[in-house]
């Protein structure tokens, strides 16, 4: 088993659905790191249905005392993780509260109408910018400030990024949310080339559809619905291990990517996707 004790890790999108995140922070900690929760915190916004990208000051608030929970510190830290003065900030926050930070976690991001879903052809400009700057924008936003300090402290450390199967196979009505998770594939390959000789290792991991659990999936469920009727369904016909894979289970492979197990694994985009051609 891996042990990060005496890690930190700065977590963006630590409390967004479906649950990465959280469940992230929650296994590292297990594991022995103190963790920076780190969201987009709009309670208003939080509460549309038709996004999926701002979190609740409960819900982040949640995420932190899930970590004290498991015996170590948690730091909430509300960014605009678009701003990249919010970021830079909230890593130097960061470190003045915990002294480091080993691990880079970027896992916000979101889709929804309001956030560039639709046609192509009838996408506005500013949804297509939203798209870009939400989940493109921000995995270099705090891949950047992540890895600055990381040169700045020594020793190396690890920077996962969210993206998408949609990254690998675009779907029509998402086509801004594909080529930007595409974005952060080749943002991973170009990041791990340049920052690997300071030992700074560069992945992203690329779901294909998570279980909504306590938290929701606004995306997927609304694909799902559009596309096949319903969330098993959708699953069923999909993914060949016949279900939707659990935020635990993705968390996973984030957890193994940030640990010494992965310590020569650099420059991968990881499908996680139970089987599904992508």
């Amino acid at each position: 088993m891996s042990d990060f004790t005496g890690k930190v890790a700065w977590i963006a999108g630590a409390a967004r659905p479906p649950g990465i995140g959280r469940a992230v922070a929650v296994q590292l900690a297990r594991l022995g790191a103190d963790v920076a929760c780190v969201d987009v915190v709009d309670d208003e916004a939080a509460a549309d249905p038709n996004q999926a990208y701002a979190v609740t000051t409960a819900a982040l608030e949640a995420t932190a005392e899930a970590v004290r929970a498991e015996g170590r510190r948690a730091l909430v830290s509300h960014v605009d993780l678009t701003d990249e003065h919010a970021v830079n900030k909230s890593v130097a926050l960061t470190v003045s509260e915990f002294g480091r930070i080993d691990i880079g976690c970027n896992l916000s991001g979101g889709t929804g109408p309001a956030l560039g879903n639709g046609p192509l052809l009838d996408l506005e400009f500013d949804g297509w910018r939203t798209a870009l700057d939400i989940n493109l924008t921000a995995a270099w936003l705090g891949s950047r400030a992540c890895a600055r300090q990381m040169i700045e402290q020594g020793g190396g450390g690890a920077i996962i990024s969210l993206s998408s199967s949609a990254a690998i196979a675009g779907a029509a009505g998402v086509g801004a949310f594909s080529a930007a998770r595409a974005g952060v594939n080749r943002l991973t390959e170009v990041l791990a080339t340049e920052l690997g000789p300071h030992n700074i290792r560069v992945n992203a991991v690329c779901p294909r559809g998570i279980a909504p659990g306590a938290v929701g999936n606004p995306g997927l469920e609304r694909r799902a619905e559009r596309d096949s009727g319903g969330l098993e369904e959708w699953a069923r016909q999909t993914i060949p291990l016949g279900r939707l894979q659990s935020a635990d289970e993705t968390a996973a492979v984030v957890v193994f990517l940030a640990s010494d197990a992965a310590s020569f694994v650099s420059g991968q985009s990881i499908v996680v996707a139970g089987g599904a051609h992508v």
